[in-house]
């Protein structure tokens, strides 16, 4: 790239394969972001066909081109002759990845519901047919994927107007009347071309750690400008979503992306700049607010202290003046930076946070059931009531599971057919709650459990855990691949608590494919240090 002060090795040349794997990410990270037909009428239905033909185009176009490679071991591209990497040469995630379709195979032929699995139509399209193509689009972008600013740049141009739009919805404004004709209900559970607040919090999990890690390793300016500007608006996009899941999201990493850069002293000096100034939009939000007179849709507690909270101006402030300790400190300190030790403080303090966490949890769960302890019930006293009412499907769900015959249990009851798993609790959920169904549990880990048993969970968790493991590793050479690791760091920490869907989990297996992509390439693009 002639505008950028990466240096580029590739091990492969830049081919028609390589090109049509960054047109499809360009149109994703682009126009799939926008594509309504009907407002919101048919929001997901929207997205998930065209996904189905995005990917198909994106399947056909790569297997006619091998098929016209074939037996050529070699493919010539701007005068320059390189030999590919094997794309059979397998990994313990592409093995994860090949585990889990044959499970939900297994799941769907022994399913009450066959059709259901196979399209997905009782839930939320996560049918058999989605997740070959989830399979496609991974074996596909991990072999082919050529990197491109461009591509990457779009993601941040795009991003940046969902979240503007989130934010102006968020204010009952809407710019291109999206919402005309709407209830006030919805008008205040949804917003943007996204979805509703926790597919808006879904997706800035994702945009928000891509905004902050192409913001540490990059060093083009004008990349780097880019990226501070979609740091601050992602986060205020998490912000007003209004889902406590982006939260999940947001605090797994930052703990993560602390762990990781606090080893090396450019990355983390970058990254201090870089939540200095994502704190700081909050405040610029807080401002805005006070413009509209907050004629807003309410911030959610966390979102509240966040934005409003004078400590706020006491996290700045540290982060403000830890970074400019930190630009006095040169480069050639690395030698003697106590990494190991600093990491080790890091450690304790997540351990710590956790078992505190750990211990309300248990208290107010278990020991005090009645004590009025205001929001935090929301998050520390599990019930029946907890989370919207999660608790209730949480624990109604999993019992139904449990009393499974045993080869239900290892593949579930079909892929995204909680809807007819819980059936037999509508009656109660209704009377209770006053929703009158549900398709799905309201946990990723959950539904997958129980519709595609335990076998298709554990090949999930694999392809999930072997991800972040192998990118991590692969960061002490190729620091580009932590823009590709923390989005799914945060994607699967929401998702604790969140939905699978078509809206934002194709990013999420994008993000998977391009992490095994420099992972398989380690040595393929190098980010240089001027």
């Amino acid at each position: 790239m002639t505008n950028s002060n990466v240096t580029i090795e590739k091990k492969s040349t830049y081919n028609m394969r390589n090109a049509i794997v960054n047109y499809y990410l360009f149109v994703m990270f682009t126009f799939f972001e926008f594509f309504l037909t009907n407002q919101y009428a048919r929001a997901r239905t929207d997205k998930f066909i065209l996904f189905i033909c995005l990917t198909s185009a994106l399947v056909i176009a790569v297997i006619g081109i091998s098929i016209a490679y074939a037996g050529e071991k070699k493919a010539q591209a701007e005068n320059i002759v390189v030999e590919q990497k094997p794309f059979f040469k397998f990994s313990l995630t592409d093995y994860a990845f090949l585990s889990f379709l044959f499970c939900a195979v297994i799941s769907t032929l022994i399913s009450d519901y066959k059709l259901d699995s196979l399209l997905g139509s009782a839930g939320r399209d996560n049918g058999l047919v989605l997740l070959l193509l989830y399979t496609a689009v991974y074996f596909i972008i991990s072999r082919f994927y050529y990197f491109k600013n461009y591509v990457l740049c779009a993601f941040l141009v795009f991003g940046c107007i969902i979240s503007l739009l989130a934010i102006l919805h968020f204010f009952y404004i809407d710019p291109i009347g999206i919402m005309n004709g709407y209830s006030h209900d919805v008008v205040v559970d949804f917003g943007t071309t996204i979805g509703n607040k926790n597919t808006i919090a879904s997706y800035m999990c994702i945009f928000l750690p891509f905004s902050i890690m192409m913001f540490v390793v990059q060093k083009n300016r004008s990349v780097l400008v880019l990226s501070a500007i979609s740091i601050a608006f992602a986060y205020c996009g998490l912000l007003v979503a209004g889902s406590n899941s982006g939260y999940i999201g947001l605090f797994a990493m930052l703990f993560f992306m602390l762990l990781v850069c606090i080893r090396k002293l450019h990355l983390l000096k970058k990254l201090m700049l870089a939540l200095s100034v994502m704190f700081l939009s909050g405040l610029l939000l807080r401002l805005f607010s006070l413009v509209m007179d907050d004629n807003s849709k309410g911030f959610e507690q966390i979102g509240k202290a966040l934005v409003y909270s004078n400590y706020t101006y006491i996290l700045i402030g540290a982060l403000v003046l830890i970074t400019a300790i930190l630009l006095f400190i040169p480069e050639k300190a690395q030698d003697k930076w106590p990494k190991n030790t600093l990491s080790a403080i890091v450690i304790l303090f997540g351990c710590f946070a956790l078992c505190v966490c750990s211990y309300m949890f248990y208290k107010y769960t278990f020991v005090d059931t009645t004590s009025d302890i205001g929001a935090l019930s929301q998050i520390f006293r599990f019930n029946d009531r907890w989370g919207t009412h999660r608790g209730f499907m949480w624990i109604n769900g999993v019992k139904d599971f449990f009393n499974f015959d045993f080869a239900h249990i290892l593949f579930g009851s079909g892929c995204d057919t909680f809807y007819h798993v819980f059936e037999p609790h509508f009656a109660e959920l209704f009377t209770r709650f006053g929703n009158s169904s549900t398709d799905c549990i309201h946990s990723e880990y959950l539904n997958y459990l129980i519709t595609q048993g335990v076998l298709g969970l554990l090949s999930y968790l694999t392809i999930i855990i072997s991800t972040i493991i192998r990118a991590l590793k692969t960061s002490r050479k190729n620091p580009l691949v932590l823009v590709f690791v923390f989005p799914v760091i945060a994607y699967c920490a929401q998702a604790i608590v969140n939905i699978y869907q078509p809206i934002t989990t194709p990013f999420l297996i994008i993000f998977i494919a391009l992490s095994e992509c420099l992972s398989r390439e380690s040595n393929s693009v190098n980010i240089i240090s001027d």
